[in-house]
């Protein structure tokens, strides 16, 4: 553990709308702002989604690329894309849906200019949050989307998260691990990590269920970098336990929870990175600033990770 921790933030969300989340940013204009309020504020990874012209939830890395240009025009955060690209919420009828191929994620990964991080999800995993008004929302990334992706993503230089949603997915890891799809160093290579996701339809966002993944995973990769993120209400007790564990990057933002510590309706997304900043600095961690983010968690030249 270092006395630093990364903080991700996640601002939007593949879901949410005006009416859930009014201060939220919509336009590529707008969420270049954002981002560098949240720099600001601490966060040192901006994690995307867009929308298209009707507001839904979009995946085309055209869009994409409008974002990470606009962004990168007004901030140094770390541009991570989620290569799950997201479930899409019908803007007329509000069914929540998922429409994207294997061949919609691959392709999100032309995105022009590029990203920094990208997002691949081992396995498989139905999505839910209570309530919602669904008609179909499993996603399933398949061993050969896989064993493509992966590879792209470190031929490309940006840093790979794999989102890990159940016990099975770290074991799933573990195969293409022994494969040597990350390299000579596996997981434990510079531009790798694991994101433990709590509560959104894999396993329970519960201090247990955490416990419980993280000596898993630290079992199957004791040098992997490991973030954290979880639900609603649960994401503060569970970013703070990732933080206590010795884990190095967590998530917040209204994609994972529009709520502060307290219970309050947080205001902005700043307002939820400086929550998250107060209780780290707690237990005496400070928030990594990009530079000290992009040392931890972006890949070096090809010789270094060969070494």
């Amino acid at each position: 553990m270092t006395d630093k921790v990364i903080i991700c933030v996640a601002p939007t969300g593949a879901l949410n709308t005006r009416e859930s989340a009014p201060y939220m940013a919509y336009t590529v204009e707008e969420q270049a702002v954002e981002a560098k309020n949240c720099e600001d504020a601490g966060a040192s990874v901006y994690h995307v989604h867009v929308r298209d012209e009707r507001g839904a939830n979009s995946g085309d890395p055209k869009i994409y690329g409008e974002l990470v240009e606009h962004v990168r025009a007004k901030s140094s955060q770390l541009i991570q894309i989620g290569g799950a690209l997201g479930p899409v919420r019908d803007p007329d009828t509000g069914i929540i849906g998922y429409p994207f191929t294997e061949e919609d994620r691959l392709k999100a990964l032309e995105t022009k200019p590029a990203p920094d991080m990208f997002t691949v999800k081992i396995g498989a995993v139905e999505l839910r949050i209570p309530a919602e008004n669904y008609d179909t929302i499993g996603l399933r990334n398949s061993p050969k989307f896989l064993r493509q992706a992966i590879p792209t993503v470190m031929e490309k230089g940006l840093c790979l998260e794999l989102e890990i949603f159940d016990l099975g997915c770290l074991y799933n890891a573990k195969i293409l691990e022994d494969e040597g799809l990350f390299g000579p160093s596996g997981l434990s290579s510079p531009g790798c990590y694991m994101h433990y996701v709590m509560g959104h339809g894999g396993q329970p966002a519960t201090m247990k269920h955490l416990m419980y993944m993280y000596e898993e995973g630290q079992k199957l990769f004791p040098n992997a970098e490991i973030c954290v993120s979880a639900a609603a209400d649960d994401c503060y007790p569970l970013v703070t336990t990732a933080m206590l564990l010795g884990c190095n990057m967590v998530r917040c933002g209204i994609e994972d929870s529009r709520r502060l510590s307290n219970g309050e309706r947080a205001k902005s997304n700043v307002e939820i990175v400086e929550n998250v900043v107060r209780i780290a600095r707690e237990f005496g961690r400070d928030a990594a600033t990009v530079e000290e983010a992009t040392e931890m968690l972006m890949p070096k030249s090809a010789a270094q990770r060969a070494a």
